[in-house]
């Protein structure tokens, strides 16, 4: 079951469409200091789609709004592969929990291992692409930004590993099937 969306779910999304960081937005609903609360969801204040919020905070300009700008894109593509990465988690965790044997079901986890192995190879193209933004320390906000999706490129990129790790050593089931020592023969191209 999903989550009801959430004041920082908001600041979020203000941040992609309006380039103010959330460390400069202040958001206000019928008085209230939303982003004082950015853990509490929409629903409790009563917001829902259509209704008027008000941005105080300083847009950023130059060089600093067009890295800004590249790193909110970088971001938007992380979580895209993010989700991909999730989907692949939750169906090898139902795989597990039939404890089905692996050797009939060899092609279903040489596909989970192939995605997984191509939403690691895209963390480490998105950490190519965000180490080659040069950002100084001076660009407070996107300095920080960069910082943010680098660890959590890094985060995913872990995590994808460890996914990969856990199909190629699965065996399941109750047979005495164990999996030949050449890693590289079970996961070839069929």
């Amino acid at each position: 079951m999903e989550r009801p969306p959430l004041v920082r779910d908001l600041m979020e999304d203000l941040e992609n469409k309006t380039h103010v960081p959330i460390m400069n937005q202040q958001v206000f609903y019928r008085g209230e200091r939303l982003h004082e609360t950015p853990n509490r969801s929409l629903e409790q204040y009563g917001i829902f789609n259509g209704n008027h919020i008000n941005l105080v905070g300083e847009k950023l300009t130059g060089t600093e709004e067009e890295h800004f700008g590249r790193l909110l894109n970088l971001e938007r593509d992380v979580k895209v592969i993010d989700g991909l990465l999730e989907l692949i988690c939750n169906e090898f965790k139902h795989f597990q929990h039939r404890n089905e044997p692996r050797n009939q079901n060899e092609r279903y986890l040489h596909d989970l291992y192939v995605r997984s192995e191509r939403c690691r190879s895209d963390f480490q193209t998105f950490q190519s692409i965000a180490m080659n933004i040069n950002i100084t320390p001076s660009a407070h906000d996107a300095y920080r930004k960069k910082n943010e999706i680098n660890a959590l490129i890094r985060d995913r990129t872990d995590i994808s590993s460890n996914v990969i790790s856990a199909i190629t050593s699965y065996q399941g089931g109750s047979n005495d099937y164990k999996l030949p020592t050449n890693d590289h023969y079970l996961f070839h191209k069929h």
